[in-house]
């Protein structure tokens, strides 16, 4: 009986001794909201930042078009981004400032909403924590939820969700380095039907003690659809504040050209809308 009171004592004091570890491994998850103000921190953004980057689409929809164009991107931190784009004819520029979005496709305003791929940039032009807490919240992240998972062997923090579970929106971000890795969305379509959605960024890079991917890629389901390969990167170049004026950029392309002929304007709005498919 000697040695079964000893097994007893033995299992009593493992099973105390596991919800110690467990409890305190729990303990050392940080708040979501401390884990974003540590990766705005960390990437270290400067006050401009210019882009030139070349993205691919994957879309069997779009394989008659060139799957590859260059793109210029600028940042004006906090809460100023624009994306220029120039492919076979059509130019598309994509202007955020100040939480307005507005996407221009050759020389007309087609919407003032975000494509689900717009906003990668979301969680690098903010300089306050509440801000992005907010933005990442309005696309569905409960911060209520921070807990600890494995991504491609490396711990992260899963800001939105309990891990393993990967139903719900969610942001994954290193646990040693706080960059992001990985964004999880639940988006509907016209019909109401949710899809999941995914940003992967990867392969970081130092830019004067900024750090930037240098890949980011979307995913549909788990078909990628869209790459960004980084080509060049500068920090505080010179340009032009008008570049973000939204309301200019209204008043500019709404008086645009217009064109006489009916077969060419035809054309251009079927391209528009070939163009316009690529991003939604």
């Amino acid at each position: 009986m000697y040695w079964f009171r000893r097994l007893i004592i033995k299992f009593s004091v493992y099973v105390c001794l596991s919800i110690f570890l467990l409890s305190s491994a729990n303990a050392y998850v940080l708040r979501g909201e401390h884990v974003l103000q540590l990766m705005i921190k960390k990437n270290n953004f400067p006050v401009r930042l210019f882009v030139n980057q070349q993205i691919s689409f994957f879309d069997p929809g779009v394989e008659a078009i060139n799957t590859a164009y260059e793109q210029t991107v600028r940042y004006r931190i906090p809460e100023a981004f624009r994306s220029d784009i120039d492919a076979y004819g059509l130019k598309r520029i994509h202007v955020v400032s100040s939480g307005n979005p507005l996407t221009v496709i050759d020389g007309r305003v087609v919407a003032e909403s975000e494509a689900w791929t717009d906003h990668y940039k979301d969680i690098f032009f903010y300089r306050s924590r509440k801000r992005l807490v907010e933005k990442l919240e309005t696309l569905g992240i409960n911060f209520f939820v921070t807990s600890l998972g494995r991504y491609n062997g490396v711990i992260c923090y899963v800001l939105g969700a309990q891990y393993p579970d990967e139903t719900v929106p969610q942001l994954w971000v290193v646990k040693e380095s706080f960059q992001p890795v990985r964004w999880i969305f639940n988006v509907s379509d016209a019909q109401g039907v949710v899809e999941q959605k995914e940003i992967r960024y990867g392969d970081w890079k130092n830019y004067n003690n900024s750090r930037y991917p240098s890949k980011i890629e979307f995913y549909q389901g788990q078909r990628l659809i869209q790459r960004i390969a980084v080509l060049q990167v500068e920090i505080n170049p010179s340009f032009s504040e008008a570049l973000f004026d939204i309301e200019q950029l209204k008043i500019f392309y709404s008086t645009g050209r217009e064109e006489t002929d009916s077969a060419y304007q035809n054309d251009i709005e079927k391209r528009i809308e070939e163009f316009k498919k690529i991003y939604e």
